[in-house]
Order: structure tokens, then sequence, then C-alpha cells
């Protein structure tokens, strides 16, 4: 009996821990949020994701990718166009702001997680504007 009872505790925290990795937003509806919006949303997402496994973080992430690969290329260049004019209108305050909530983010990812972005992240860098589209086409 204590062992079913301890099965259904163990199953319920499984349950609940998986209830905490939200759907992304979609992109377009996103277009037309506030910075202050944005930055709420942002952490609200940062703080459901932190409590989740690697393995869920990495699922966010594809679905947050396939999300914008569903939309049209159209859709794909407003998105990436009005994203672009959003961080260019910030403040200095506001991007300070930004960049404190993704580092905080990041920090409190795994050491194999950070390293896989700083990999990822030196990889697009070192991309030539030509290889940047081809692997933007190739995404699409």
């Amino acid at each position: 009996n204590k062992q079913f009872i301890g099965f259904l505790v163990g199953f319920g925290v499984c349950l609940s821990a998986g209830a905490t990795i939200p759907e992304p937003p979609n992109p377009l509806n996103n277009l037309n949020l506030t910075f202050d919006q944005r930055l709420e949303q942002r952490k609200q997402i940062d703080e459901q994701l932190l409590k989740a496994t690697p393995e869920e973080r990495k699922a966010y992430w594809h679905k947050m990718r396939d999300q914008m690969k569903a939309l049209s290329p159209d859709d794909r260049k407003l998105v990436h166009e009005k994203m672009k004019a959003q961080w260019q209108s910030m403040t200095p305050d506001q991007k300070e702001k930004m960049k404190a909530e993704r580092k905080a983010f990041f920090d409190g990812l795994t050491p194999e997680e950070q390293a896989e972005m700083r990999a990822r992240k030196a990889k697009w860098e070192n991309m030539s504007p030509e290889e940047k589209q081809k692997w933007q086409k190739q995404s699409s």
C-alpha cells in the first residue's frame, strides 16, 4: 500500500513537471507586444524552462523552431524584420534588461547546454553571409 502511494506521488510529480513546459508563443502573435509585455512573457517562459529537464528544454526549442518553419516565407521574413526593428528601437536601458534576462536564463542552464549554445553561436558568427543565407533556406 505504501508502495502504491509512493507510485502515485511520483507519478504526480512527473505529471506536474511535464506540465511546466509552456507552448512556444506564436511568432506572429508576438509581433504586436510591447517591450514590457515581451519581457514579462520571456521571464515567465524562462522561469518555467529552468524548472524543466534539459530534454524538455530541447523539445521546447524544437517546437519553437518548427513553428517558425511552418510559417510562409513571407511571414518568416516579416517576423525576422519586425524582431530586428524592435531590437533597434529599444532604449539602451531596455536592451540591458533584455540582455540581463537572457544571461540569467543562460546561467541557469546545465554546463552541457551552455557549451552547446556557445558552439552554435560561434558556428553562426563564423559563417559567411552566403553560408547564412544557404542555411536559412535549408531550414525553411
